[in-house]
């Protein structure tokens, strides 16, 4: 490889291009969903947006329009089974593909095992585990080489996380899931990982978050001092969709400052954090 080749690829990874590409992100009302829809649009590629609020969706592809960039948004509930197909769906009926999904949309309920009933746990495994896999499911067969599937997983994954039991199994399937998906697909070109944020400044903790006492011994859990942003996610998505990322299979990115690596480190040092608890 010549100097010049060298400089020309460099140049080509250092600059997140996604001109004439389709991505499709869930959860894109609000937080890191419309963070992840915006970044996705500035780079170039044109969004479908979904969530089950109208109203936020309405305003993430409004803020797209007004910065250039080109949206469409469909409604949907995750929870309903033909969501995953109608999703993918309205994507190729309104830009004629995909090379893109991100799966954001996920809801947790802490609660203690005795009052873990199947409506809670079976929404949670629904939204957090099985829509996004048959998102996917969907998407793959009009994805050509170079496709891109890219989850959002939890710490709680890897961590012990009391009271999260069902948030906990779905974010470990979201991690076991993306290994398996890496290795069928990546012989097709299709790459497939995922994204572990730590505790990120949305509105799914604004109400624990919005206590000062509860946010400075989250920020105190955290070795960086601080909340995470929807905008510390929504570059790592950038990142995986770019072809900066093109040797990247079946890896799971902790985006959260430092939490995960130190987290046996922060239980020696205080008590389990009063957040979010039923």
């Amino acid at each position: 490889m010549s100097g010049l080749e060298t400089q020309e690829q460099l140049k080509r990874l250092t600059q997140v291009d996604l001109q004439g590409k389709t991505a499709i992100v869930t959860g894109a009302a609000s937080g890191i969903g419309a963070a992840t829809a915006r970044a996705l649009a500035l780079s170039g590629a044109a969004v479908l947006a979904t969530d089950r609020n109208e109203e936020g969706l309405r305003q993430t592809v409004e803020d797209i329009s007004a910065s250039g960039g080109r949206a469409e948004f469909v409604t949907a509930d995750l929870l309903e089974g033909g969501a995953p197909q109608a999703i993918v769906d309205a994507a190729v009926e309104a830009f004629g593909g995909v090379d893109v999904v991100v799966n954001v949309a996920g809801i947790f309920e802490a609660r203690p095992i005795e009052q873990m009933d199947e409506g809670a746990w079976d929404r949670q495994l629904t939204i957090n585990l099985r829509a996004p896999f048959f998102i996917a499911r969907a998407a793959v067969p009009h994805m050509r080489e170079g496709g891109v599937l890219i989850f959002i997983a939890s710490g709680t994954a890897v961590m012990p996380s009391p009271l999260y039991s069902a948030y906990a199994a779905s974010k470990g399937g979201i991690v076991s899931l993306v290994r398996a998906l890496a290795a069928e697909l990546a012989p097709r070109g299709i790459r497939v990982n995922s994204i572990s944020p730590g505790n990120t400044d949305t509105p799914m903790i604004g109400e624990a978050m919005a206590d000062p006492v509860v946010r400075k011994q989250v920020e105190g859990m955290t070795p960086a001092r601080r909340l995470g942003t929807p905008a510390d996610i929504a570059g790592a998505v950038l990142f995986l969709a770019s072809d900066a990322a093109d040797f990247v299979h079946g890896a799971n990115i902790a985006v959260d400052g430092g939490l995960t690596s130190s987290w046996s480190m922060v239980l020696s040092k205080q008590e389990w954090p009063e957040v979010n608890r039923t």
